[in-house]
């Protein structure tokens, strides 16, 4: 039976330096799970080369095997029957109160998101959109909804782009479609089903740059994928929702048009003249 963090702690002889680090590692595991080595150091004023020295005392390969197992008990410990049930209990019978929790929340992902992506990994994501011949987005279930909501809004500033929400053999169909110079952009927020994983794979084959919207696999696809921009779901005690991930969407869809301005202006221009040739036609 694998030992926790902090059973590891506990059993660690560690210096001065290193228990701080342990420390925080225990007491802030959901934040650890998503910080690099610097950004724990500076957390707990070392550097770090303390913190993965510490990680390695604690028996971890490296720091991405400890993120693996902390991102694994957040998942484990925060399904979304739990999560939901959790949010009942905090607001009670009364709906108002219920309603306005759900709003602080959704603020509070999109703020999360905002300070886990990078700026050099927006830059990479728009860098692999520019260049595509044609964006491919996929997901499933309700990320299928999200692939098909971010394919159409994405067309409008006049960039070629298909949603793949297919699953079993009818997806077979779909990644035939696949082409060199196409982009995959894959929606998986915490797991990566058979549907995502094969998608993935045929992009890897193909040599597609991929920009993965995620929750907490980014870490664990990294050498699979070019960007990965965080969208968390929930937070804990927390039902999860998808409002992180459709704002990311739509704010990498303006980061997009803003490198390729007019280009964009043209299309919207062209979708309104559409639009107004449509409206006139007789009933």
């Amino acid at each position: 039976m694998s030992t926790t963090i902090d059973e590891r702690v506990v059993a660690s002889e560690l210096s001065p330096a290193e228990r701080r680090v342990g420390r925080f590692l225990v007491e802030h595991r959901e934040e650890a799970a998503f910080l690099s080595a610097a950004e724990i150091g500076q957390q707990r004023g070392t550097s770090d080369a303390t913190v993965v020295r510490t990680v390695k005392r604690l028996g971890y390969a490296g720091l991405a095997e400890l993120r693996r197992e902390l991102i694994d008990a957040l998942r484990a410990r925060a399904t979304p029957a739990v999560r939901l049930g959790r949010s009942l209990q905090a607001a009670g019978d009364d709906a108002a109160r219920a309603f306005d929790q759900a709003l602080a929340h959704e603020v509070d992902f999109i703020d999360i998101a905002r300070h886990r992506i990078e700026s050099r990994d927006v830059l990479c994501a728009v860098d692999v959109l520019r260049a595509a011949e044609r964006v491919v987005c996929a997901g499933i279930g309700p990320s299928g909804a999200l692939a098909d909501y971010f394919a159409l809004r994405f067309a409008r500033v006049g960039k070629q782009t298909v949603a793949v929400t297919a699953t079993g053999l009818r997806l077979a169909d779909a990644l035939l479609q696949l082409r060199r110079g196409d982009a995959l952009v894959l929606i998986a927020h915490d797991e990566l089903d058979p549907d995502s994983e094969e998608t993935l794979r045929r992009a890897n084959e193909l040599e597609l740059p991929v920009v993965l919207i995620t929750d907490t696999l980014g870490p664990k696809l990294a050498d699979r994928i070019d960007a990965a921009l965080a969208a968390p779901r929930s937070v804990e005690g927390a039902f999860g929702t998808a409002a992180a991930t459709v704002a990311l969407l739509d704010a990498l869809l303006l980061a997009f048009a803003t490198s390729e301005r007019a280009k964009s202006l043209a299309a919207l221009a062209e979708l309104n003249e559409l639009r107004s040739r449509v409206r006139a036609q007789p009933l």
